[in-house]
């Protein structure tokens, strides 16, 4: 009788064993990415990552407010385990969804691309204006903020919506610290949002510029050298005022089915190798070994709010609150 219960017992733990090397097994083979990135980041990083560690990648793709929207819903039982590239202020503002990692490589990121414990960069995001000139019919081109709320650019100003767009809501917050007071941004603020023609999509904006629907755009750099590059009718004007020059973010979901694979995905987005695709894609490395692209003005000759993050993550639900206020007033 007790070798007949010593053979069961073993014989569950031999079950057991094997069902949990088959979990194992199922979930070292995925991670569950949400994502924000412009497709060209898509397509030309997660096939190197999955050629080098034999994990599948599943991506979902939408933007930073549909995504929050998601993970929200999803919070007792998530689906994702990354959040990558997003407005890092999506992540500090709500940090009971999100688990804090710092992924290997942040020893050798340039100096204030860490500002937060809860996520680390992925590249560093700058704020500025597309410009088809060949539709400003006379209009001179807009060199600053102030020059851009005039009301003679009313309606050829195209710009994502601050309550839907991590970008946008980034265009938001260095406007109101581009002048000497809040008050003075918001004056500034309420002129740009009375030129522009608003979308639900960021990367509508620089494509409506590009073919000629619009004027104008503010957007993200990247975006608009890829126009650039493209051979496209336009240019990138960087406000005088001041731009935001400001890393955004990646990080592990709070309960995340696959984290270990998720930790490899983010440890290898900072890898020396993805942050070289980085900068040929168009946006600029957070590691300071690596150059920007050679095609934009050398970071340190842009003008600079000096992007407060923090104050930007604390106001961020006032400061979108206030701007649907007055996107209502507006119309």
């Amino acid at each position: 009788m007790e070798e007949k219960m010593k053979k069961l017992l073993m014989a569950t733990v031999v079950t057991s064993c094997m069902a949990a090397l088959s979990t194992t097994a199922n979930a070292d083979g995925t991670v569950t990415v949400y994502t924000a990135v412009p497709q060209n980041f898509i397509d030309s990083l997660v096939p190197m990552f999955e050629a080098q560690t034999g994990t599948t990648v599943e991506i979902i793709k939408a933007g930073s407010g549909d995504l929050l929207n998601r993970l929200t819903a999803e919070a007792d039982n998530p689906v994702a385990d990354v959040l990558w590239s997003v407005d890092g202020t999506v992540i500090d503002f709500n940090p009971a969804l999100f688990e804090a990692y710092e992924a290997a490589g942040t020893d050798a990121l340039a100096d204030g691309m860490k500002p937060s414990e809860l996520w680390s960069p992925f590249t560093a995001v700058v704020m500025a204006f597309i410009v088809n000139e060949n539709k400003l019919d006379g209009l001179p081109i807009p060199k600053s903020w102030s020059e851009l709320a005039d009301p003679k650019y009313d309606d050829v100003v195209s710009s994502a919506k601050a309550n839907a767009s991590g970008s946008s809501y980034i265009q938001l917050a260095t406007v109101l610290q581009a002048y000497d007071t809040e008050e003075a941004g918001w004056k500034v603020y309420k002129g740009l949002l009375s030129n522009f023609v608003l979308s639900d999509s960021s990367g509508a904006v620089p494509r409506f510029v590009n073919d000629g629907e619009l004027a104008i755009g503010v957007t993200l750099e990247d975006a608009a050298l890829r126009y650039v590059e493209g051979g496209g009718p336009v240019q990138i004007v960087y406000p005088s005022e001041g731009t935001a020059i400001v890393p955004d973010a990646m990080t592990l979901i709070a309960g995340a089915p696959n984290a270990d694979n998720g930790k490899a995905f983010l440890d290898f987005m900072l890898t020396k190798e993805a942050q070289t695709v980085v900068a040929e894609q168009g946006r600029r490395p957070v590691r300071a070994d690596v150059a920007s692209n050679p095609a934009l003005q050398a970071i340190s000759e842009l003008p600079s709010v000096g992007y407060d993050g923090a104050w930007a993550a604390e106001n961020r639900k006032a400061l979108v609150s206030a701007w649907e206020d007055l996107v209502l007033d507006i119309e």
